[in-house]
């Protein structure tokens, strides 16, 4: 009678008693359908296609883009801040509101988020979740600390084709060698 094997999952969540505690410990076993799993193992995903962290109590910042998302065709920037999601501006890191903003950000339904640059304009996005390919490094660079190279680079997860994932490592490091990382 479960919609689907998340909603039987969160149902038995329940029953995850442990001695020492008052209440159930599982808050994260999830389970979905082979398919969804064949697409998140192979760096295909479908929602906005960002992070999210607060910078502090009450600054909400976008982590990173995947290029290729909703969020990422939009224009969406790292290090933008978020200061409403579907005009709700009540945006800190009190329990209520945490569980508001992941539901928003991550729920997989139609947003509105109003975000502040860095030059100090807003702009008001609305954006549907949508399907994707992740690109597992995110960012590399090359500083220079001290009169040394040093090689910097974001490896947000290890799903996807391991071939173009071992080929962007290649490039990645061909390219701190020839820079004296």
């Amino acid at each position: 009678t479960f919609a689907d094997p998340d909603a039987l999952m969160k149902a038995i969540r329940k029953y995850s008693v442990e001695p020492g505690f008052s209440t159930p410990v599982d808050r994260w076993s999830f389970a979905i359908k082979q398919t969804e799993w064949d697409n998140a193992s192979s760096g295909i995903s479908g929602d906005l296609g960002i992070g999210i962290f607060f910078l502090g109590q009450n600054d909400l910042r976008v982590s990173y883009v995947e290029k290729e998302s909703v969020a990422g065709q939009a224009g969406v920037q790292r290090t933008w801040r978020i200061t409403k999601i579907n005009g709700n501006s009540s945006i800190t890191t009190a329990s209520g509101d945490i569980d508001y903003i992941v539901n928003a950000i991550y729920g997989g339904d139609p947003v509105n988020i109003t975000f502040k640059k860095p030059d100090g304009t807003s702009v008001d996005l609305s954006l549907t979740p949508a399907t994707y390919n992740e690109q597992p490094i995110i960012l590399d660079t090359v500083y220079n600390s001290g009169g040394k190279n040093v090689g910097y680079f974001v490896l947000n997860s290890f799903l996807g084709d391991t071939t173009e994932i071992k080929n962007n490592f290649n490039t990645i490091f061909s390219k701190f060698a020839a820079r004296n990382v």
